[in-house]
């Protein structure tokens, strides 16, 4: 069996930090952002797509992305 030991890295949508993780069996990458603390899990899709799911942290009730609420 074949495994890929590389690591894979891109930089969080929430806080703008790097980021890195090994993929799995299930060829999925998992990362927690060290600063924000929020879970990633990176998935291939197809040759040009990737799916990135976004998880908040267990005490957060939503993701802060840094906009301001116009009323």
């Amino acid at each position: 069996m074949l495994q890929d030991w590389r690591i894979y890295s891109w930089y969080c949508p929430n806080c703008n930090t790097e980021v890195s993780g090994i993929k799995d069996k299930k060829n999925q990458i998992k990362a927690e952002c060290p600063v924000c603390g929020v879970e990633m899990v990176r998935t291939k899709i197809g040759r040009r797509h990737l799916k990135i799911d976004i998880y908040t942290p267990q005490d957060e009730e939503d993701i802060d992305y840094g906009y301001q609420e116009v009323i």
